[in-house]
């Protein structure tokens, strides 16, 4: 036994189910909040969802929209939504869509107690001077932003960063699958199997727990219940909202204990090719799970049975499940990566990103690296054949 001491972290509220919306001005009317920005972003704006959730919150309060472009988080967005928060009386910050838009929530209610840029706080350079109260509403299941202290974005030099600190977890989460059932399959596969990486790596590395683990499991059992309901029936609310759970437990997961090598790879990739993260961890973990189990099997052994399969197995498992899902349709619009190994190593040894490997279950050794930036360029190869 270890005599290291962890915090585990808050667990934020939950209101879950069909019309979980509704629940939402008698809420932000018992904080005494005045005002409301709905951040999102442009793609979501146009299912109509968006003004769905204005109609909603403006039967009490005035609303304001921030939308966000296509494409991950980045730290110049963030300042332009704080700029809008900060001329605000005592707002409530709204967020409502996948990792992008409740990233970015997350960190203009830092903002909007901060006289400070966005580009002050990354990398945990200064702490927060407080938030904005928060909700978060996923309109995907797999990044669990809606739950995390971490956010993802990438800095003005287009490099993956993040952010860390008690203040961005949310003070409430909202978990409705009428909000996910647009989703094109597409979508709900790559944020689908996020969820499953990012519980599979916490599980695992060198951060778990027992607390967390029992988290983790229940995410992948729920992954591997209800991915392909989801894929192949869409308007299936049970799988839907039990994909949105897994998508939570995961983020309370990781929020704990932290990512591995899967997540190293897959934020490499995400700087050098503006690989989605959901696809790119995806990718990681394909390309570097064998190399984990081979010194390392003995953490694995209640991930593989929550898979359903021997920890033998597992690697295989995984690449079943990429095959039931159609995961190489994800890969369609990358085909034309051509994935450098030298750039794939530095990238995935700089500061931001050398934490993810070091947390792994078997964390890289020097003559590592070059092994593992060919096990991703083959298995990127080999998944999009």
């Amino acid at each position: 036994m270890t005599n290291a001491i962890k915090h585990i972290a808050k667990v934020p509220p939950l209101i879950v189910g069909e019309s979980a919306l509704t629940e939402l001005p008698e809420v932000i009317a018992n904080w005494q909040r005045e005002s409301v920005l709905v951040v999102s972003d442009e793609g979501l704006a146009t299912t109509g969802l968006v003004d769905l959730l204005v109609n909603v919150l403006s039967s009490s309060l005035p609303v304001e929209v921030f939308l966000a472009p296509a494409g991950e988080p980045k730290v110049a967005t963030v300042d332009q939504a704080a700029k809008k928060v900060r001329a605000m009386v005592k707002p409530v910050v709204v967020g409502l869509g996948g990792g992008t838009a409740l990233d970015i929530a997350k960190l203009t209610a830092g903002l909007a107690e901060s006289v400070n840029d966005m580009a002050h706080y990354l990398l945990c350079k200064n702490p927060w001077s407080g938030s904005a109260p928060k909700i978060m509403i996923p309109t995907t299941s797999g990044t669990g932003a809606e739950v995390t202290r971490t956010c993802v974005l990438a800095d003005e030099r287009g490099n993956k960063s993040w952010a860390w600190g008690n203040e961005l977890s949310p003070e409430l989460v909202v978990l409705d699958p009428n909000a996910s059932k647009s989703m094109p399959a597409v979508i709900t596969v790559m944020t689908g199997l996020d969820a499953l990486v990012h519980a599979l790596e916490a599980a695992t590395g060198q951060s778990q727990d027992n607390v967390s683990n029992a988290n983790a499991l229940q995410a992948i059992s729920l992954v591997n219940a209800n991915l392909l309901a989801c894929v192949s029936s869409p308007e299936n609310l049970k799988a839907r909202l039990y994909m949105q759970q897994a998508a939570y437990l995961a983020g309370i997961a990781i929020d704990n204990c932290g990512t591995g090598m899967a997540h190293n790879i897959g934020h490499a990739l995400g700087t050098l090719y503006h690989i989605p993260h959901g696809i790119a961890v995806t990718i990681g973990s394909a390309a570097s799970l064998s190399w984990s189990l081979e010194t390392a099997e003995s953490m694995y052994h209640q991930v593989a049975k929550a898979l359903n399969c021997e920890v033998s197995k597992l690697s295989q498992t995984l690449m079943d499940i990429l095959e039931q899902v159609n995961f190489s349709t994800c890969l369609q619009r990358y085909a034309d990566v051509d994935i450098d190994l030298k750039s794939l190593i530095s990238c995935m040894q700089t500061p931001e990103n050398l934490p993810m490997a070091n947390n792994n279950s078997r964390v890289p050794q020097p003559d590592d690296w070059i092994l593992l930036a060919n096990f991703t360029k083959d298995m990127f190869n080999q998944l999009l054949a």
